[in-house]
């Protein structure tokens, strides 16, 4: 069945996707935005199971292509693979990074992006103080892998491919005092084969560092307290002005364009209008960006729709009885639509399609 706990503290682990119980250019500027006079509800369209039975558990992130094919990485044996599917729900390949390389000894495989192209990009962490980028062909093979060169200790937690094959990455660095647990937040552009080409500095890397290093709640947990969830479970992908955006998991939630320079193009918030809703993942389609909220005790959700300079356009509620599913995995325009993953009670996945009603 879906749901449970890895209890890693490793950002490259990410988390389980666990169903309800049942236009500035300064990097200095936030855009403030007035909430949606109301929230809207999304209709529930189709229904199709997957041919694929989950017997385990899916992790973030979910992920689409432009063909609407849906990504989900289920945890099997420990390591993680990435399934494949169409829209109709058929398997159509399956990213297993532990069979892909004999000469690796794999850890944990970790957040995934999938390119224009098809190709999969996927953090990996061997049995050894480096960290990899695999890249998989669209029919789940492996095309290339490389090391993350650093030069120091880190956590990678989320990738994602510029058009050039270069990728932005993020993570964790530790601390020089080596009995410091708090890390420190590490963004770089890395070439295909592996090069650091620019680190990034983010305006709310220091603040988001100082929350940790205090314990506070909203970034840390007890269960994993060198874990900078703001960091670790933030969520990345790019556009189609040629940016990479990189959400960092806060209420409200951070939001940051990137260039393939390196550049911080811009800054800006998407907030849910109430603080306990946490941001959940990040769906980018032309020029839209669809933000799903989450309430902790209720799970409620909220879908918070802006553009790609953070102005809101429109908001969705989607309740914890609602039948559309818990997780958002796929978000298109033109029309606007919505595919929500769910579980049927024989635990087969289920792709649920809903528009604005």
């Amino acid at each position: 069945m879906i749901g449970g706990s890895l209890g890693s503290t490793n950002c490259l682990a990410q988390t389980p996707v666990v169903p309800p119980s049942a236009a500035s250019n300064s990097t200095s500027s936030t855009k403030t935005h007035e909430a949606a006079s109301r929230l809207l509800d999304l209709s529930l369209l189709s229904t199709v199971k997957a041919t694929y039975v989950n017997a385990g558990m899916f992790l973030w992130p979910l992920k689409c292509d432009r063909d609407s094919n849906l990504y989900l990485r289920n945890l099997t044996d420990g390591v993680p693979g990435i399934h494949k599917l169409s829209s109709d729900g058929k398997q159509l390949a399956v990213f297993q990074p532990d069979s892909a390389t004999p000469d690796l000894k794999i850890d944990v495989a970790g957040y995934f992006s999938v390119s224009t192209d098809g190709n999969v990009y996927q953090l990996i962490g061997p049995h050894e103080i480096n960290r990899y980028l695999f890249v998989y062909k669209p029919d789940g093979n492996l095309r290339s892998y490389v090391k993350l060169a650093t030069g120091f200790p880190w956590v990678p937690a989320q990738v994602a491919p510029f058009p050039s094959g270069d990728v932005l990455v993020t993570g964790l660095e530790y601390d020089h005092d080596r009995t410091n647990p708090v890390k420190w937040p590490y963004t770089a552009v890395f070439s295909s084969t592996g090069a650091v080409l620019k680190e990034v500095r983010l305006e709310d890397d220091d603040t988001i560092h100082d929350m940790a290093a205090a314990g506070d709640a909203r970034v840390v947990s007890p269960e994993a307290p060198t874990v900078n969830h703001a960091v670790g479970l933030g969520h990345m992908e790019a556009a189609n002005d040629g940016n990479i955006y990189l959400m960092r998991r806060l209420s409200p939630a951070i939001l940051y364009a990137i260039s393939p320079k390196g550049e911080v193009v811009r800054r800006f918030t998407v907030d849910a209008g109430q603080p306990d809703y946490m941001p959940q993942s990040m769906h980018i389609a032309g020029n839209r960006i669809a933000v799903q909220f989450a309430h902790p005790q209720s799970d409620d959700q909220l879908i918070k729709i802006v553009d790609l300079e953070g102005h809101e356009l429109v908001a969705y509620h989607v309740a914890r009885d609602s039948p559309l599913g818990f997780a958002l995995a796929c978000y298109s325009t033109n029309p606007e639509r919505f595919t929500f993953l769910g579980v049927a009670d024989d635990h087969t996945v289920t792709l649920n399609l809903a528009e604005p009603h």
